[in-house]
């Protein structure tokens, strides 16, 4: 048996866990029946996937990595992307464990700082971070750009045939995302046929990836989880339900940049912002002593489940210069008509639906057990145990986890 423990993380991105029990092939029982499980494994909030997937990543939460949404509002520059990892704000695992020598691979993931890459990937992923950062295709777009779409799908590559590559691999470390269990329930709905069938093709995909190791003799770890659940949406709100005018915030123009809706009030000049991603909201507010206002009012709204403000938000791990004055989620079942992505099911809200999310452990060494508890930002600091690797100074906000 080969003496190099390989760790494989592999994420079913927006893995519903209500959804996941369901599942019952003869390959969900099978690995069952070989993992170490965490029942209600939290990931961070706001349940998007951008700072979700950067959570795995550097083990910290939003606040200290910096993606605390998809975009936000600045008020000298106006509307900032921040779905790319140049706009991380903490070293990722694969930067820390490439100081120690440890390589790293990724399939099917976008964010891929510190990843061993050719020179190709590495240039086309420069590339995708310009347009990510580009104002001027930001506002020239009404939903994410062609070029973009194109160049995130050369950047991440492929599943196909994951389980040999793995294998075949001289770096111990690799990075899997599965984003089609996500796009199946944004489109039909995590009650779906569609979806069940994403998350048992997924599933199955995980049982050929341990058996291909094993008939290898390999050691390894598989780390299987997801950056958010899923709820369904079948109440479609309007951007003009966002109206504060009661408050002194009339619409000043509402836009749709990148598959977020921007609301902007005021009426002379801009005074507050709103900023929506998925079923998350993000205010900014120009006046401080106004705070209080547009909490009040956006309370009163039929569709705000729960606001943050003040230290409320450094309470969930969220405080950070870009993040807004108030943020929340709508009520479950929610959504925006405008927004492209969210047809049938969404995330970002406090909810369990998508607030937990599957920890699942496998391996030679690995236990098969049930265990409480365990978070996403406690991957990345349990990555370094598995490999017997010294953090070296890193800061995380998670522990290893026991298994």
């Amino acid at each position: 048996m080969g003496t190099q423990m390989k760790v494989i993380l592999y994420v079913l991105d927006g893995c519903q866990v209500k959804a996941l029990k369901r599942v019952d092939t003869l390959e969900a029982r099978e690995i069952r029946r070989r993992a170490l499980i965490y029942e209600n494994a939290k990931t961070i909030y706001p349940s998007l996937t951008g700072p979700g997937h950067a959570s795995i990543l550097t083990g910290v939460q939003p606040g200290s990595h910096g993606l605390i949404s998809h975009m936000y509002w600045d008020w000298d520059g106006g509307v900032k992307n921040i779905y790319s990892d140049a706009a991380f704000e903490s070293p990722t695992l694969f930067e820390l464990l490439a100081k120690r020598g440890v390589k790293s691979q990724g399939h099917g993931n976008y964010f891929r700082r510190g990843i061993n890459d050719p020179y190709t990937r590495r240039m086309l992923k420069w590339l995708a971070n310009r347009v990510e950062g580009s104002a001027t295709i930001s506002s020239a777009v009404d939903s994410m750009p062609v070029l973009e779409r194109f160049v995130k799908r050369r950047v991440a590559g492929t599943l196909e045939g994951v389980d040999e590559k793995i294998a075949d691999s001289a770096e111990p470390v690799h990075y899997v995302v599965d984003n089609h269990v996500d796009k199946s329930s944004h489109k039909y709905g995590p009650e779906s046929t569609e979806y069940h069938k994403s998350i048992e093709s997924a599933l199955s995909s995980i049982l050929q990836l341990l058996n291909t190791l094993d008939s290898r003799r390999q050691e390894y770890t598989v780390i299987v989880t997801s950056d958010h659940g899923h709820m369904s949406v079948d109440d479609k709100l309007q951007a003009d339900d966002l109206d504060l005018s009661g408050a002194g915030y009339p619409i000043k123009e509402t836009k749709l940049l990148n598959a977020n809706l921007v609301v902007t009030y005021g009426e002379a000049e801009v005074t507050a912002v709103a900023v929506v991603v998925s079923r998350h909201i993000q205010v900014y507010v120009k006046d401080k002593t106004k705070i209080g206002r547009i909490a009040q009012a956006l309370y009163s709204k039929r569709f705000v489940d729960r606001l943050l403000v003040g230290g409320e938000i450094g309470e969930w791990g969220v405080t950070n210069a870009r993040t807004g004055d108030i943020i929340g989620s709508l009520k479950e079942n929610m959504g925006f008509a405008e927004l492209p992505i969210g047809e049938r099911g969404d995330h970002g809200g406090f909810t369990d639906d998508e607030m937990n999310v599957p920890l699942w452990l496998l391996g030679p060494r690995i236990a098969p057990a049930t265990k409480s508890g365990g978070r996403t930002v406690d991957i990345a600091p349990t990555v370094h145990r598995l490999l017997g690797v010294n953090p070296n100074g890193a800061r995380y906000d998670g522990e290893p986890l026991g298994f």
